[in-house]
């Protein structure tokens, strides 16, 4: 029996958006808590670090990278400490505090560059020092300490944050790409926490078409409503005429606001066992 046109195009829907690899990822993570591209993300990064403890701590590659970056940013450097972290985490570190080191001597804030009689005229009395030489002084000194403020500085962006920028990339397309079709992602969407702020910008921003953003803004404006309710009814819950109701839902409505808006909190540490089993 032949199939109809309609059925041609829900199976050649199916069969693309199993050929999408990062559309199962997606609809899964929208599945659950949160932001699912902050999720997933945070999964890539641990990931990542997983390789670099457990594989590639003494990829000279890898510490060349973070020694450019001095160290992980905040989020992701914090990301590393995970069971039997230790050791790697001290050879990483080391590296890094090794590489500071060689940074202040070549970068020095005394300028022992100078005539033998500068330095006297430094030792004299201020009143003493000739004013152009005072003047110079006062110039070269705070190019001196910028110079090393400089040098301390990232020279490179961190390693973790450099490989997650496209993976986002990916996952936004991939979102954007799906929310309009027949059995996508719109209805996933509208069930789920939504993205952050940040990211539903980004996404919007990388909207492949007028439709694409329509479909995008009314599932985040369907989430954001649901999550306004929810705040009112928390809000309403505590007042002290209505503490005896129980709470619902919206118990949590206040983190669920936060991370919403500000993305979600700062981990202190993975979610991920080591593969040892010490410190």
């Amino acid at each position: 029996m032949k199939k109809s046109s309609r059925g041609r195009r829900s199976h050649e829907s199916a069969a693309n958006l199993d050929a999408m690899p990062f559309y199962h990822g997606v609809r899964e993570a929208l599945g659950q808590q949160g932001c699912p591209l902050c999720r997933l993300l945070a999964r890539d990064a641990d990931r990542y670090l997983d390789a670099v403890l457990w594989e590639l701590v003494n990829d000279p590659g890898v510490r060349s990278e973070l020694n450019q970056a001095r160290g992980y940013c905040p989020q992701h450097g914090w990301m590393l400490v995970r069971a039997g972290a230790a050791v790697g985490i001290a050879i990483l570190m080391r590296d890094v505090v090794q590489t500071l080191l060689d940074v202040l001597p070549a970068n020095p804030v005394d300028d022992h560059s100078g005539s033998k009689l500068r330095g006297v005229l430094r030792r004299l009395d201020s009143d003493d020092v000739p004013e152009f030489m005072r003047s110079q002084d006062k110039a070269q000194g705070p190019k001196r300490t910028l110079k090393l403020v400089q040098a301390l500085s990232p020279q490179a962006p961190c390693p973790v944050c450099a490989r997650l920028e496209p993976r986002e990339k990916d996952y936004v397309r991939t979102l954007v790409a799906h929310l309009e079709e027949p059995g996508g992602l719109a209805e996933a969407y509208r069930d789920s926490d939504g993205l952050c702020l940040s990211h539903f910008r980004l996404a919007l921003a990388s909207a492949p078409s007028t439709g694409a953003a329509q479909a995008l803004v009314a599932a985040q404006q369907s989430v954001w409503e649901r999550l306004h309710r929810d705040l009112g009814e928390f809000i309403r819950k505590n007042d002290q005429r209505f503490r005896d109701e129980p709470f619902g839902e919206e118990r949590d409505a206040w983190r669920r606001a936060l991370e919403a808006i500000s993305g979600p909190p700062p981990r202190s540490e993975s979610g991920r066992g080591g593969l040892t089993q010490s410190v």
